[in-house]
Formats: structure tokens, C-alpha cells, sequence
């Protein structure tokens, strides 16, 4: 009997050590070559990469973790698509404040959802781990622009182009 739960433990550790190996490698492979697609989807690809290594995903926490984030990450989309931003992608501070509501609302509506998929822990890592994405985006985005501003033009493969303002969700 223990020789049946050690050998099922063994098989899960197989496993597990697999998946991570994938990710890992599917890392490699996109810091050696860039994801192909438009930039939005280059930005999706590394988020989701960036967030499961940080997270240290289970296969079983992935497979119910990422439905509900994709949603989630939809639903922040058609908010900012519903507010009216102006030519310099600025808000009045009426709306400003409306619309920082409105995404604290999602964040809290969704938290329970995240808990039910990762637990606790996992959720408080994850607001943390967002915020980290977008300070690694950030600084690449500012690298790029610096290399631009030095003649040295976008990195191969890259194009600069400018996306929905608003800020970050």
C-alpha cells in the first residue's frame, strides 16, 4: 500500500517536472526568438509565461486558474473600451476616479474567483506579480524607446506603435 502512494507521488513529481521543464523551455525559446503575431499578443504570450513561473502553477491550479483570469483580463478590456479618454489619453478626475472604482470592483469580484482556483496565497502573490509584469514592460518599453531615441531603431523583429491609453490594468 505505501509502495502504491510513493509510486503515485513519484508519477505526479514526473509530471510536475515536466510541465516546468516545458515552461522553462518555452522561456528559452522565446528569449531567443520573439513571439510571432501582433504586439498585443507578444505582451499576452509573455504575461502569461511571466505569471505562471511566478506563480509556480499546478497543472490542476493552470487548468482552472487561467479561464477565470482570461475573463477577468476581458472584462478590464471593456471597461477601459467604455471610458472616453481624450487625444492625450487622459481622463477628467470625475472620470479618472469613476473608472479606478470600477476596476477596483472587478479586482474584488474576481479575488473570490482567484481564491477558488489558487487559494489565498497564491491570489495576495498574484496582485504582486501583476504589478512586477508591468515594471518588466515598462522598463522594456523605455529601453526600446531609448534605443529608438539613439538611432538605433526598434530591436529585430519589434515595431514600436502605440497602444490603447489609459494605463495598466
Amino acid at each position: 500500500m505505501k509502495q502504491n502512494f510513493t509510486l503515485l507521488k513519484l508519477k505526479k513529481m514526473k509530471k510536475l517536472m515536466m510541465l516546468v521543464m516545458m515552461i522553462g523551455m518555452g522561456g528559452f525559446v522565446n528569449a531567443q526568438q520573439p513571439p510571432q503575431g501582433n504586439k498585443e499578443d507578444k505582451v499576452e504570450a509573455l504575461r502569461i509565461a511571466f505569471i505562471s513561473q511566478q506563480l509556480n502553477l499546478t497543472p490542476q491550479e493552470a487548468q482552472k486558474f487561467w479561464p477565470v483570469y482570461n475573463q477577468f483580463r476581458g472584462d478590464m478590456k471593456t471597461l477601459q473600451l467604455n471610458f472616453k479618454f481624450d487625444a492625450n489619453g487622459q481622463l477628467t478626475a470625475e472620470q479618472q476616479l469613476d473608472f479606478e472604482q470600477k476596476k477596483l470592483d472587478l479586482k474584488k469580484k474576481y479575488k473570490i474567483q482567484f481564491e477558488g482556483a489558487l487559494g489565498k496565497d497564491k491570489v495576495n502573490q498574484l496582485y504582486n506579480i501583476e504589478k512586477q509584469f508591468h515594471e518588466k514592460l515598462k522598463e522594456l518599453r523605455d529601453q526600446r524607446q531609448q534605443q529608438k531615441g539613439n538611432g538605433q531603431g526598434p530591436p529585430p523583429g519589434g515595431q514600436r506603435g502605440g497602444g490603447r491609453p489609459g494605463g495598466r490594468f
